[in-house]
């Protein structure tokens, strides 16, 4: 199955959609978000999809795009200036589709 985000997208997200220089780590950073954001659910990728209607939920394909752009603006995993987070901004989006037993 493909990825729920296209690399299209995510690359004007992220504001790199005028050159392709990042395009092998920008699908990198895609394809481990998509997984990350999926893994929290607790859920499979069609599973999500029928939640969905037929369709990956727009609020999951948000979060997506939000944890992939953070990993590719903060490439390492400390940092020499303060970083302030929007609070429970991926949680806000993910906890709706969040199965609580396996």
């Amino acid at each position: 199955m493909a990825n729920v985000v296209s690399l299209e997208l995510f690359k004007q997200h992220v504001k790199a959609d005028d050159f392709a220089d990042d395009d092998v780590y920008l699908q990198h950073l895609l394809d481990t978000a998509e997984a990350h954001v999926i893994r929290s659910t607790n859920r499979a990728k069609e599973e999500l999809a029928e939640i969905g209607g037929g369709e990956f939920p727009a609020e999951l394909k948000h979060a997506i795009l939000m944890i992939g752009a953070h990993w590719y603006n903060q490439r390492e995993s400390d940092s020499t200036t303060q970083m302030h987070s929007v609070p429970d901004s991926l949680q806000a989006l993910i906890k709706p589709f969040r199965k609580l037993a396996r």
